[in-house]
């Protein structure tokens, strides 16, 4: 069968919504309303083609139609999903997302036609580029071209603070904005690296074999890489590390559990990470397991003070699964 891309929404209220944004999609073949789905479908496959990628609005999916992705699945095993969200609307429940294995969510900002003539040039069009290409997401796509990507070799956990700094240095002004831009990515670089320091290193029970705050020096073989850039609009940072000890299901996992903010705790499994995506705009994770996992996203400028919009994730692996 031929790969396409499929879209489906609520109705035609939903489909007038996505259309600016979703109609110059590559391989679209149907932007396909709930009370046609099961036609169209038909009609998909008489024509021999099998959706690649199936983007579901969060108008449809999980709360008002719970079994969608189940029985899209079960129809199209190969397909990848991509939930879109409005950043009107509220953040969508998690659970359902992780018992689906849906890796990808996108929160659509209203303020960019995305394919129009630069697809890349939002987090959704990145998305789907990205997923249809198979590629991974990396932080100077999130920035302007030509925009300098500072790049640090950690050697060891006493140098954490020096790079927090330098991150902080390369945001200028002194207006709320700005200073609320710098908290928010001191506390970002600071949670990536304690994670890259302290959560990544792992033994075979999964043990980690490092205390939180003891004095580490990084031998090479290990790698820990740390990469941020700003545009003068948007903060980019990442981290690398050699472990790949995650998988999409546990990242998931995490972020489901701690998503009411009010009830992390300390002890919270997965808070790091939890803390990670709730300050990022969007948060991309890429593991190669055994490996590397590369943690990181974006920071708008305009959204440096809101810590209560939804958030969205990109989270692939070095192969199918």
């Amino acid at each position: 069968m031929k790969k396409a891309v499929l879209a489906v929404v609520k109705d035609h209220e939903e489909r007038a919504y996505w259309t600016p944004y979703l109609r110059g999609v590559p391989g679209l073949v149907g932007m396909i309303e709930m009370e046609c789905l099961a036609d169209q479908l038909y009609r998909l496959e008489k024509s021999r083609k099998a959706p690649s990628l199936i983007i579901i609005s969060s108008g449809v999916y999980p709360e008002t139609y719970p079994g969608l992705v189940e029985g899209l699945r079960k129809r199209y095993p190969d397909s990848e999903f991509l939930l879109v969200v409005p950043s009107s609307a509220p953040m969508p429940p998690l659970q359902p997302v992780i018992r689906d294995n849906i890796r990808h969510l996108v929160i659509n900002s209203e303020n960019s036609r995305i394919f129009d003539e630069e697809p890349e040039s939002s987090v959704v069009g990145l998305a789907i580029k990205k997923i249809a290409e198979g590629g991974i997401l990396k932080i100077g796509e999130y920035l302007k071209p030509r925009t300098r990507i500072h790049k640090v070799r950690v050697s060891s956990s006493e140098e954490k603070e020096q790079i927090i700094a330098g991150l902080e240095s390369i945001v200028p002004g002194d207006n709320p904005e700005m200073e609320l831009l710098r908290q928010k990515g001191a506390l970002l670089a600071d949670e990536m690296l304690e994670n890259a320091l302290y959560g990544a290193p792992q033994g075979k029970d999964g043990v980690s074999l490092y205390s939180k705050g003891e004095k580490r020096l990084i031998p090479l073989k290990e790698k820990i890489i740390f990469r941020y850039g700003f545009d003068g609009e948007i903060l980019a940072m990442e981290v690398e590390d050699g472990w790949g000890n995650l998988s999409p299901k546990v990242v998931l996992e995490h972020l489901a559990k701690n998503q009411d903010f009010a009830l992390i705790s300390e002890d919270s499994g997965g808070r790091g990470l939890y803390i990670i995506w709730r300050f990022l705009d969007h948060m991309h994770i890429h593991i190669n397991p055994g490996r590397q996992t590369v943690v990181g996203g974006q920071v708008k400028l305009v959204t440096a003070e809101n810590l209560a919009d939804s958030r969205g994730f990109h989270v692939t692996t070095c192969c199918a699964g």
